[in-house]
């Protein structure tokens, strides 16, 4: 789409499409969660409540006694959802646009109430309930900030960011790659990967991804002001006059962006020490460095001997492919050049968001 040819030519719902389209929902006028967060989420929260109560079955039950317990739970959901329409003076099976907390109550206590009518125990009752609240707060997150827009504007340039990335990684490989394989090459390394447990591996990478979000939180919060002062010449002042919760928006999308970024690298350099050690960490090796509690994936045939995939390859190679992850986001931060390349294809989208917004207030104003 041509924005500096179009803009004239958009109409105040082309506007506001485009602007969710670029992840950021808070642009458009009157813009509420009840509606455009929850709301817009509606068929998802109905399909978990659903697929909840589906699956309270019992497998020491008969067949037709879980039959009898799915249906009876849709039963008391639909029973329990009509009575909250009545309340709301609504139809009994009409579909809220908009949706209050006597909804989301709803959506939390449902499938706990029917879980506790059909004898699941109180442990899934509340496991149901926190794993609602869980997902309630995850939809006003991704949704409200429009991240999942955003994730699909970097996925569409998913080969650009891909090679951008690679660009400015291989400016990198002197350091990074050097100490990445000593590491790799490390008799206890592997030794550590093979025989911790798979609970510490998961408590690292998330350690490690905490590490890459917080950086980059805090570092999008800088590059989002430079790159709103770097669009108010291009347009009246009331067009980058963003409120405080539009900017907060903004620093998410140049966020996300950062992240998909250093995404691409950990994915690459993964795949990088995966296939090096396919290749050179054969059986006998592994045996001399008595790497033997990693249940293997698959044996390969290579010309008289066997290359291996197995879990300890998969656990170092993630391991060090979350670090240089954190490397790469650090390094983004501290380095100029790295980050004015970083947030140019940002600011190219902040312009047009901009010439975007001044027409659509134009609009809103007649």
């Amino acid at each position: 789409m041509n924005v500096q040819i179009s803009v004239a030519h958009l109409s105040r719902k082309q506007c506001e499409r485009f602007f969710r389209r670029q992840g950021l929902p808070l642009l458009v006028d009157s813009h509420t969660v009840r509606r455009d967060v929850f709301g817009r989420s509606a068929s998802f929260l109905v399909a978990v409540v659903l697929m909840e109560t589906v699956t309270l079955v019992d497998s020491q039950w008969d067949w037709w006694q879980n039959l009898l317990a799915v249906v009876g739970g849709l039963v008391a959901v639909l029973g329990l959802y009509a009575l909250l329409n009545v309340g709301r003076r609504r139809h009994p099976l009409t579909a809220p646009q908009s949706i209050g907390w006597p909804e989301l109550a709803f959506f939390v206590l449902a499938p706990p109430v029917v879980a506790l009518m059909l004898a699941a125990g109180w442990r899934v009752a509340l496991t149901l309930a926190v794993t609602n609240v869980a997902l309630l707060l995850a939809v006003r997150v991704l949704v409200g900030l429009g991240l999942l827009s955003t994730l699909g504007w970097g996925l569409s340039r998913l080969a650009d960011e891909l090679g951008s990335s690679l660009r400015r990684l291989v400016r990198l490989l002197p350091l990074v790659l050097i100490f990445s394989i000593v590491l790799f090459y490390n008799t206890e390394v592997w030794q550590v990967f093979d025989r911790v447990s798979g609970q510490a591996d998961i408590a690292l990478a998330l350690l490690f991804l905490a590490l890459i979000v917080v950086l980059t939180a805090f570092g999008a919060r800088r590059e989002a002001d430079a790159v709103i002062a770097d669009a108010a010449p291009l347009a009246s002042p009331a067009a980058t006059a963003f409120s405080a919760p539009q900017r907060r928006n903004i620093v998410a999308m140049v966020a996300a962006s950062q992240l998909l970024q250093v995404l691409v690298v950990s994915l690459a350099t993964g795949v990088f020490f995966v296939l090096i050690g396919v290749l050179t960490i054969t059986p006998e090796v592994r045996e001399a460095w008595s790497i033997t509690n990693g249940w293997e994936f698959r044996d390969i045939p290579f010309f008289g001997t066997s290359l291996m995939i197995d879990q300890t390859l998969v656990r170092v190679a993630v391991a060090l492919a979350t670090f240089n992850g954190l490397y790469y986001a650090i390094n983004v931060q501290v380095d100029a050049v790295y980050r004015t390349e970083l947030i140019e294809d940002v600011t190219a989208q902040l312009h047009d968001v901009v010439r975007v917004r001044e027409h659509y207030l134009t609009l809103l104003r007649a």
